[in-house]
C-alpha cells in the first residue's frame, strides 16, 4: 500500500506528458470568460457607482438646506428688497366701465395709491378686495388743465362707446402719471376725444 500512495502523489505533483500533451488538455478544458458576462459585470458596476454617486449628492444637498450656514456660499449676494414708499393715497368713483392696460373697471367706488418702487411710480387701484397694480409713464404737466386738485384723467375713447384711464394728476408730487394712452392714438380720437377729471378726495 506504501508504494501505491506514493505512485498517485507522483501522479498528482507530476501529471504525466505524453506524446499529445495531456497537461495542454488539461488547460484547454478549463471553462473559458463569457464576455457576455464581462460586460454585464461592468454594467452593474457603473450602475452600483452612479447610484452611490447620487445618493451622497442628495444627503449632502439635504445637509445644506438643514443647516446652510455650516456650507460656505461663494456665487450669491445678499438680497436687498427694494425700498416701497407711499407717495400718495386717496378715493374716488368711475360713473362707467373703463379700460385700463387690458383691465376692465367696472362702475364704483376705489382707492388709489401712488408707490415709489426703486426708481419706478406704480399706482395701485383698490375695489372689493382685488388690487390692480399698473406702471406708469410721469410727467410734468405741460398745460392748465393737467393742473389744479389731484384728479383721475379718464379719456373717451378709443372709439365711441369706452372709455380708457389714461392717467392720474397727484397735485403733491406735481406729477401727471400716464397708465393707458391707446384711447389717444387714432386721428379722429385725437381730434374728438375729451378727457374727463374725475376728483380724487
Amino acid at each position: 500500500m506504501p508504494v501505491q500512495e506514493r505512485t498517485i502523489c507522483a501522479r498528482e505533483k507530476h501529471p504525466p506528458k505524453d506524446g499529445k500533451g495531456t497537461e495542454a488538455r488539461a488547460i484547454q478544458s478549463l471553462p473559458k470568460e463569457n464576455p457576455v458576462k464581462k460586460l454585464l459585470t461592468k454594467i452593474a458596476w457603473m450602475v452600483a457607482g452612479l447610484v452611490l454617486a447620487c445618493f451622497c449628492s442628495a444627503t449632502s444637498h439635504a445637509q445644506a438646506t438643514i443647516a446652510p450656514d455650516n456650507y460656505p456660499r461663494l456665487n450669491t449676494v445678499p438680497y436687498t428688497p427694494e425700498a416701497v414708499k407711499v407717495d400718495f393715497q386717496g378715493n374716488f368713483s368711475l360713473p362707467n366701465e373703463v379700460q385700463c392696460h387690458g383691465h376692465k373697471l367696472a362702475p364704483g367706488k376705489y382707492t388709489l395709491m401712488v408707490k415709489t418702487v426703486g426708481k419706478d411710480k406704480m399706482v395701485t387701484l383698490q375695489r372689493e378686495g382685488s388690487d390692480v397694480v399698473l406702471h406708469s409713464r410721469p410727467v410734468t404737466p405741460t398745460s392748465v388743465s393737467d393742473q389744479g386738485h389731484s384728479a383721475v384723467l379718464v379719456r373717451h375713447g378709443p372709439g365711441p362707446g369706452t372709455h380708457t384711464l389714461e392717467g392720474v394728476y397727484v397735485e403733491i408730487l406735481k406729477l401727471v402719471l400716464f397708465l393707458d394712452e391707446s384711447g389717444n392714438t387714432k386721428p379722429l380720437d385725437k381730434m374728438f376725444a375729451s378727457v374727463i377729471r374725475l376728483p380724487i378726495s
